[in-house]
Order: structure tokens, then sequence, then C-alpha cells
């Protein structure tokens, strides 16, 4: 697993009125985000189409919360979880993610 860095271990606090939107491929690449997605995450919109989601990821995060996403994901039902992502420069901030799996598509 890649191990993002710097942490800063700042809090990066969310606004109760956003809605951090993204969706990814099978493969777990970034396809869409959202204006509010782009300033949690702090990347500029080219430094994240195409990447891997985990590119947020904050080292925090035990890696079962993930295999457990993409388990529950492949098994067409919808996962929710609270999720400490990790800014670009280091800060996080967290959020209670639901995913769900795109009907009909391949996991």
């Amino acid at each position: 697993m890649h191990i993002n860095q710097p942490v800063t271990q700042r809090e990066y606090p969310v606004r109760d009125d956003c809605a951090i939107i993204s969706h990814t491929d099978e493969k777990g690449r970034i396809t869409y985000f959202n204006e509010d997605f782009l300033e949690y995450a702090g990347f500029a919109p080219e430094e994240l189409m195409g990447q891997p989601h985990n590119i947020i990821r904050h080292p925090d995060m035990p890696p079962e919360a993930f295999r457990d996403l993409w388990a529950t994901l492949k098994a067409g039902r919808p996962w929710q979880g609270l999720v400490k992502n990790r800014r670009k420069d280091g800060d996080h901030y967290w959020v209670k993610a639901t995913a769900t799996p795109k009907p009909g598509a391949v996991i």
C-alpha cells in the first residue's frame, strides 16, 4: 500500500453545507469530482483526474476499511463509513462516506 506523506495532524474542518462527491472506475481511478472535492483534497484538477482514489488516503486509515468497502461494492451493496482523508498539504479532513456500485458495473 502506498503511504501518502507528508502528514501534519492538522484538521481541515468540513463545512456543513458541502457535498464532497467523486466517482471512480472499477480500478479505483478518479473519473469525476465536484468543486467541494477539489477544495478539500487540495489538489489541482489535473493532479486528480485518472489518478487512484487512494491519492487522498490518510495513513491513519486502516487498510481493512478499504478491503471492506471493496468487498461490499463487489457484492453489489452500498457501503458507508467514517473516513479520514489526507489533503495534498498533509492536513486531514473527516467525511461520512457513502459508496455505491454502479448498476451493471463489473467490479
